[in-house]
């Protein structure tokens, strides 16, 4: 009874250092593919932005991807309004139709992105109102290029820029 006992045992510690050795070859697998493939993320992003033949700088695609930001609540707030408003009101027929709602989408991300965090900027009732135009406009925007905002939808979110503005004069 107790050879079997010890056979059982030896295989059992043989069970476990095969385990051991292919736990430890696929945890070099990932670290190897993590490596490969991170190298060909900043490339990919410069495309994103680059267009056909333009090589950007850093700072160009920082200022992208920040979407001209600059940190001042108020004054970003005023700016993304100014942009969303004009992207909304833009005719059907424009030819930069497709540009303007993608800067429109990065406008949201980062602003979005940049003042979320901030708790002193996100409990304020301005950028509840924008959160609230913003995620209504980027399910337009986020979900295809080609179909345009419903005039109600358009109506309503003026009207949330408009309330927006107001509680940023009143400092709100």
């Amino acid at each position: 009874m107790k050879a079997k006992y010890e056979s059982l045992c030896k295989s059992l510690e043989v069970l476990k250092g095969t385990l051991q050795g292919l736990c430890r070859s696929a945890i070099a697998f990932t670290l190897v593919a993590l490596v490969v493939l991170s190298s060909f993320t900043p490339a990919a992003n410069a495309a994103l932005f680059a267009k056909k033949g333009e090589v950007l700088s850093t700072k160009e695609i920082q200022t992208l991807v920040n979407a001209g930001l600059t940190g001042n609540y108020l004054a970003d707030t005023t700016d993304t309004i100014k942009t969303l408003r004009e992207a909304i009101n833009l005719p059907e027929d424009a030819e930069n139709r497709a540009a303007v709602k993608t800067s429109a989408r990065y406008k949201i991300n980062a602003y979005v992105s940049r003042y979320r965090a901030d708790r002193e900027k996100s409990g304020l009732y301005s950028y509840t109102t924008m959160l609230t135009a913003l995620n209504t406009l980027a399910g337009y925007y986020n979900g295809s290029i080609k179909r345009a905002v419903p005039a109600k939808v358009r109506d309503r979110l003026l009207q949330e820029f408009d309330r927006a503005e107001t509680a940023l004069t009143q400092g709100r």
